[in-house]
This record gives C-alpha cells, structure tokens and sequence, in this order.
C-alpha cells in the first residue's frame, strides 16, 4: 500500500513538473453533459458511457505546439493534437486492453518519429510489465508502424519507483524523440 502511495505522488509530481515547464497548472477535466460521475465528482468510467472528452488549451500557444493525429475529427477535440511538450495518458479499461493500447502507442510514436531528425523514444516499463505484456515485435514495428527497431529504446527496471524515476530523468533528456512509460494501473493505484 505504501508503494502505491509513493508511485501515485511520483506520477503527480512528475504532472507538475511538466505543467510548470508548459507555464499551465494542472486541471481537472470537466464531464461533458449529461456524463455519468464518480463519487469524487470526475468523469465515471461505466462500461458503455458515450463520453467525449475534451481538453483545456493554453491560453496562447504556438501553431507547432501540437502534434495533429491526422484524424480530422480526433485533431478538433484535441484543439489541434496531442501537444509536443506534455505528458499524455493513454489507459485502457482492462489488462487484456495493453495489446490496443500499446499499439495506439506505437502509432503516435510513428507520428513524432516522422519529425524527430533521428531521435530515438525511449520505452520504459518494469520488469512484471514486460513479462506479461511483452515487447513490440521488431518486424511488425517496421511492417505496421514503419518504426525502425534502432529507433526504439527500452529500459525494463525492476521495481516501479525506479521505472517511474527514469521517466523522471529522461524527460528531461533533449537526445530523446519521446518518452513512454508503461505502467499497470489498478483500481487502488498503480502496482
């Protein structure tokens, strides 16, 4: 349990930090109409819930700020795209979910791959990560998202804190294209 509360304060402090260099504060999102809450007042996650999720801009932003998806739709409730200098989370309902989730992953970091000039993007999961879900198939990163494996780094640490320390300290890194960081969330936090 105390593990959990570490990682969780880790994983907000690293939010901080990455709003305090984007000069944004960090703020919850608001539930559209009509979208089911939880008990604390945030967006409920009830199977089958039609929610759209829309986030909150900078005030003034520079037209290179976003990486666009290429999905016109997506780019318009994401106000442009994903922005560049952010940190973005990407969950999925379940564990069976890593498989679709990993590979919406691999998509963005084929996108940003396309602008890094030779960058590489550094994976990071921990050691049980890793043997559960796997790492991405060398020929299908090619084959699928036109990622070439060089391109690819991982680093498989063997506890979270430490996973979540080298996220910590590679995103600071400008040698690095993008940083993903794969953790297993549960209902009570992160293991």
């Amino acid at each position: 349990m105390a593990i959990s509360a570490v990682a969780r304060e880790t994983v907000f402090a690293l939010r901080r930090q990455i709003a305090k260099i984007e000069g944004t504060l960090p703020e919850r999102l608001q539930a559209p109409a009509g979208a089911p809450l939880d008990a604390d007042g945030g967006v409920g996650l009830t199977p089958n819930a039609d929610l759209t999720i829309v986030r909150r801009g900078l005030a003034a932003a520079l037209p290179d700020a976003y990486l666009p998806i290429g999905i016109e739709g997506l780019d318009a409730a994401l106000s442009g795209g994903l922005p560049k200098a952010a940190l973005s989370e990407i969950h999925g309902l379940e564990t069976r979910d890593a498989g679709a989730v990993a590979g919406f992953a691999l998509s963005l970091t084929s996108l940003i791959l396309k602008r890094a000039q030779g960058l590489p993007v550094l994976w990071i999961g921990t050691t049980e990560i890793f043997r559960e879900a796997g790492f991405p198939y060398a020929r299908g990163l090619q084959a699928c998202f036109g990622i070439e494996p060089e391109q690819l780094l991982f680093s498989e640490a063997p506890k979270l804190v430490d996973a979540l320390w080298i996220a910590e300290e590679a995103a600071r890194m400008t040698a690095l294209a993008a940083v993903i960081l794969e953790i297993a969330a549960t209902r009570n936090g992160w293991t």
